[in-house]
């Protein structure tokens, strides 16, 4: 899968593999050079062990991370912002809805995990950045927020459903 990793304000294109634990990790990074990664789970949703060339880092989650927004983490005593976008979010941000656009917005899990809390009902009218529903993944709750301003026009999923990454979770009305 290709991800766009900004850091320090630059870009860079990175295409990860991995198995389908998420245990091993292989990085193809911009310039040719391969990472390969063993991922260890020290606390569940909180603290990772990363294995590079034998060499053992410590990746901390900060609290009040949340979907679509910037990843805060300690990587061994480093703070660290990162805002990491997988392809659902890249087609979100680059072909989603413009000023003055009509029609519908997909809403698109960017993460398996378990639908927690819906925090609308259909029918709704939402403004950008408004909360839709609550996500929980590696144990951590991930706050889903509405990419356009518009009415909820369907909910496909309930309460306590299982959804894999970019499963189909809500369609927005976009206003003419």
């Amino acid at each position: 899968m290709k991800y766009r990793v900004e850091w320090d304000d630059q870009y860079r294109e990175v295409v990860a593999h991995r198995d389908p634990l998420g245990r091993e990790w292989r990085f193809e990074m911009p310039d040719g050079r391969i990472i390969d990664a063993r991922v260890e789970t020290l606390e569940e949703g909180a603290v990772l062990r990363l294995i590079i060339g034998g060499e053992s880092r410590t990746l901390s989650l900060l609290p009040g991370n949340r979907a679509g927004e910037p990843v805060r983490f300690l990587l061994d005593h480093t703070p660290i912002e990162l805002d990491v976008l997988d392809p659902i979010d890249l087609i979100t941000r680059e072909v989603g809805p413009g000023p003055g656009s009509s029609g519908r917005q997909e809403i698109h899990s960017i993460m398996p995990g378990i639908v927690k809390k819906l925090l609308v009902p259909a029918g709704t009218e939402v403004e950008s950045g408004a909360p839709l529903l609550l996500l929980e993944a590696m144990k951590m709750e991930n706050e889903i927020l509405s990419p356009a301003a518009g009415t909820i026009q369907e909910i496909l999923v309930a309460e306590g459903d299982a959804v894999a990454a970019g499963a189909l979770l809500m369609v927005i009305d976009l206003p003419s």
